[in-house]
């Protein structure tokens, strides 16, 4: 089952087609790795600042730390020009500072990895 399934996504991607719109929780797993990317590029930032007592009081105070409380996906269409898919989805996700809800659109499509988030579409 597995094998069919990575077989299918990689049709998909190298097909650029795109033509199997993405569940929600495979849209989930895209937009959670994609915030977690964007976590890790933020915390590099201030590494690479050389500021090693911000790391400690964002690690410290869990600003770093988020979860994913509700994820519905509402809508998707055909990207036009584009592979994958443009869908709007509301999401409500947990911080320190309290929840966050937002309704979302942007791009799912298949990359190197699986499903990707691109919110700038």
């Amino acid at each position: 089952m597995r094998a069919f399934f990575a077989a299918l996504v990689a049709v998909t991607a190298w097909s650029d087609l795109g033509f199997i719109e993405p569940s929600e929780s495979a849209m989930r797993e895209a937009f959670v790795s994609d915030l977690q990317d964007g976590v890790r590029q933020a915390m590099s930032f201030v590494e690479r600042t050389g500021d090693q007592e911000a790391i400690r009081r964002i690690r410290d105070a869990g600003t770093d730390e988020f979860a994913i409380r509700a994820f519905r996906k509402i809508d998707c269409r055909r990207g036009s020009g584009r592979p994958g898919h443009f869908c709007n989805f509301a999401v409500e996700v947990d911080t320190v500072a309290g929840p966050i809800e937002k309704s979302i659109a942007g791009r799912f499509y298949v990359g190197p990895q699986g499903l990707a988030f691109d919110h700038d579409a």
